[in-house]
């Protein structure tokens, strides 16, 4: 299996908890947690409601992702693949599950990251009076999650092709 997906997941697991615990505390004792299109708050919750909501949201439920993804992709038999026949061949399909399970872990770490950065938002909008929160701050950082989470799925994909030695000639294809 391959270590370092799960090494930058584990360090953003507890980067995360140590990094909401840590901040959470400066919040007013009422949260503004959801923002209308214009940046003001329109919606609350406490400060303590709001330090579980964002672990369970920030580290539970990546976590829960990436466990899922794991038991169903170590032990996947039939999954669709460009090429699936040479991957889920028997000499290779334990390379195919690592792959996957791994592309897995660096999903879940965007999902982190981006419930870290969130978080930051909401700190940031607390710190004027009354609370404002980014609409260009945070569409820059969904942006930057779906340009990488599809650039992850680009390189899921390109994992998944033939090697050369295994694609042939295309005349050769054009002649089958």
């Amino acid at each position: 299996m391959k270590k370092l997906p799960w090494i930058v997941f584990a360090m953003l697991l507890v980067f995360a908890i140590g990094y909401i615990v840590r901040t959470a505390p400066h919040l007013p004792p009422l949260v503004a947690s959801h923002f209308n299109g214009a940046g003001y708050p329109s919606a609350y919750m406490t400060r303590g409601f709001y330090l579980k909501f964002m672990l369970a949201f920030g580290v539970g439920l990546p976590a829960a992702i990436v466990a899922l993804l794991s038991l169903v992709y170590s032990r996947t038999k039939d999954v669709k693949l460009p090429n699936r026949d040479y991957w889920l061949a028997p000499e290779r399909i334990a390379q195919t599950r690592s792959t996957l399970v791994s592309f897995g872990a660096w999903l879940g770490s965007l999902m982190v990251a981006m419930v870290c950065y969130a978080h930051w938002l909401i700190l940031v909008a607390h710190r004027s009076v009354p609370p404002h929160f980014s609409r260009f701050l945070i569409l820059g950082g969904l942006l930057a999650f779906a340009l990488l989470t599809g650039g992850l799925l680009v390189l899921l994909l390109m994992a998944f092709r033939l090697p050369r030695r295994d694609r042939g000639h295309p005349a050769d294809r054009c002649r089958a």
